[in-house]
């Protein structure tokens, strides 16, 4: 009796559980809530730490290193560096600043390599109330002068192995105390040519005893915590402000999203001047209380060895990082590791499952983003489905959060195209648009503008999008949202161009020659062509080592791969693809150059598409389209 009576029961709670993993495998609730969960915390600590008057990025830091100060927070080269050993010495390094009259609010502008003297200086100008300018450690001349100028520190902090850079700008930068210190001058006691060296004999007379928090008050929601400079590739850098708020919503969202624990050991090649190595490495080690082993730079020969020796349980990447571990020949260690997890942006689809398969790591956590952006999109990936997107939001999550839009736009002005009532036409499902936010000025993660440049701030605010007097923040960046609510890269605004009245999507393109066997990486870009409208796709290659390219059968393989009008019309070789310091390919040189031969070096030939194959591009070619006795 007591059995039938339960049966019911039973029956309903099976089918419930049934009908809830149905709904589930619909509308991937359970990926929506684990984001939205994540999120939520976010938004209750950041809430909190406002109330405590503890907003203060420096605050994540001091906790740690009171709670647990014999944790080792960076391991570098095998050397171990604890909370206490960073407290200590950026104290002392902070005391000795305050000597030098630098107050709350200054900015202090740092130019450091990948080494635990760019965390000790960090700290010790954040404990401070200072703001640190991470400085590319790849400028000199007029960029490097430019950021210092734009940034009016009044100290410049910088690592002795940049000492020649730095001499770039000494004579020009008035106003400004240079001072070398870092990994040199952190155990000796070494003299700099260039400027005064903060040596341990110089720090010596100072406390090593924890500065007046005082210094750590009052902090809003747009307050910065440091600047952090664009790559420049369009022009000068631009210094976007990273707001205290940002960091600390950043550093607990992804950690939340990515499942980063306390026992992981997180490996970090990528540059800590940029916030994919400082926010998303570093900070993000720092809020789940786990270690940071510190590499001075990727190296595909060693990364493997590292993550054997160093016992790496995951590490972070960005833009070309993986495919260039994917070319590389088999290693010993390739497998034989305990990496978990990855994450990071840029992991292009064509790489995701190979390089899983091949290395033996079996959750990849994809995520969308820019050191400037109001929003974050994640995509945590433990299989085939939804591999290459780089971000996800199910039904539930686009329901509750509608900040998010794909507008169309126009490939040539660049511009969104309008309805007739001035409003943005926004993209259905599978329809390739530019990502943009809309700006609450309520919310966490604020876009607060480059500093001190209106003109650039200004063109990243679209308004009136939707409605009168709303304002979205435009990302640059072309997406498209399928069905699922898997977001998926398309191209930068700028890089699509147009050919034969088509758009051509230079990612897609990349994408297929980049599979040719012997290619080791492709860049394509539009080149403009006299006498031509729009613009016709080039492809920079490299080529693997003793590889050369059957044109033909490369053309009969991009003609089953692409539309007739986005097979490239000119391919280049290339010795080594150029790059940007985190990895992403630079389009802008190798665009200005086009297909001008005399602009192009000589020790890069390029070939042109004649009939079904490619052949040698002479400067003779190259008057004839000059003269417009060739169509393309």
């Amino acid at each position: 009796m007591v059995t039938d009576s339960l049966l019911p029961v039973a029956a309903a709670g099976v089918g419930s559980f049934i009908g809830s993993m149905y709904v589930d495998s619909r509308l991937l609730l359970s990926r929506d809530f684990h984001q939205i969960k994540a999120g939520a915390a976010a938004q209750i600590y950041h809430k909190l730490w406002t109330f405590q008057d503890k907003l203060h990025y420096y605050y994540r830091f001091k906790e740690r290193a009171k709670a647990d100060p014999n944790h080792v927070f960076v391991l570098f080269e095998g050397k171990p560096y604890t909370f206490r050993h960073l407290e200590k010495a950026s104290n002392r390094l902070a005391h000795w600043l305050l000597a030098q009259n630098v107050k709350p609010k200054d900015i202090v502008c740092m130019m450091h390599q990948n080494h635990p003297t760019f965390f000790i200086s960090l700290l010790a100008i954040s404990k401070i109330g200072a703001v640190p300018s991470l400085i590319n450690n790849n400028l000199a001349d007029d960029p490097l002068l430019h950021c210092v100028k734009i940034a009016e520190a009044k100290v410049f902090l910088f690592d002795p192995v940049y000492e020649q850079q730095v001499a770039t700008i000494i004579d020009r930068a008035a106003g400004v105390q240079f001072y070398a210190y870092g990994e040199a001058t952190e155990t000796a006691d070494i003299d700099v040519a260039l400027c005064p060296a903060v040596t341990p004999k110089v720090l010596q007379p100072y406390s090593d005893r924890d500065t007046d928090e005082k210094y750590l008050k009052g902090v809003g929601n747009s307050d910065a915590a440091f600047l952090i400079y664009t790559s420049g590739t369009t022009g000068m850098p631009k210094a976007a402000v990273s707001q205290h708020s940002r960091v600390n919503f950043g550093m607990l969202m992804y950690s939340g999203v990515t499942g980063v624990t306390k026992e992981d050991r997180v490996y970090c090649v990528l540059p800590l001047y940029h916030s994919s190595g400082l926010i998303v490495s570093c900070s993000v080690t720092l809020q789940s209380g786990g270690t940071i082993v510190l590499g001075r730079k990727f190296s595909a020969r060693r990364f493997w060895n590292d993550c054997v020796d160093y016992k790496v349980t995951v590490f972070t990447y960005i833009g070309e990082f993986c495919r260039y571990l994917l070319s590389q020949p088999s290693h010993p260690e390739e497998r034989n590791h305990n990496v978990r997890l990855v994450y990071g942006n840029g992991m292009r689809p064509d790489v995701w499952n190979r390089f899983r398969d091949r290395f033996g790591i079996p959750r990849i956590c994809e995520f969308y983003a820019a050191t400037e952006a109001p929003t974050s999109l994640f995509n945590v990936n433990t299989g085939h489905f939804g591999a290459g997107a780089v971000g996800h939001r199910g039904f539930m999550f686009r329901a509750i959060r509608r900040e998010l839009k794909l507008i169309k736009i126009d490939p040539i002005t660049e511009e969104p195209l309008r309805l007739p009532n001035g409003h943005c036409v926004e993209c259905q499902f599978g329809e390739q648009g530019e990502l943009v936010v809309r700006m609450d000025p309520d919310n966490a993660v604020q876009f607060d503008g480059y500093y001190k440049n209106k003109e650039a701030t200004d063109k990243k605010i679209l308004k009136n999008a939707f409605e009168k007097d709303d304002a979205y923040f435009r990302s640059g960046d072309l997406l498209k949202l399928d069905k699922d609510g898997f977001f998926y890269f398309g191209d930068r605004v700028g890089d699509t161009f147009r050919w034969k009245s088509e758009n051509v999507a230079t990612t897609e393109v990349a994408q297929a020659v980049g599979l040719y066997p012997g290619i080791t990486e492709a860049n394509v870009y539009g080149a403009l062509v006299p006498h031509h409208d729009g613009r016709c796709g080039v492809s920079a290659v490299s080529l693997q080592p003793g590889k050369e390219l059957d044109f033909k059968d490369l053309y009969n393989y991009l003609s089953r791969k692409l539309p007739k009008y986005a097979i490239p019309v000119f391919i280049r070789i290339v010795p080594a693809m150029e790059m940007t310091g985190t990895f992403k390919h630079q389009k802008v040189e190798y665009r200005n150059q086009g297909i001008d031969l005399e602009k192009v070096p000589k020790e890069q030939p390029m070939y042109w598409l004649r009939g079904n194959t490619y052949v040698p591009f002479t400067l003779d070619d190259l008057k004839s389209i000059d003269d417009g006795k060739v169509k393309l």
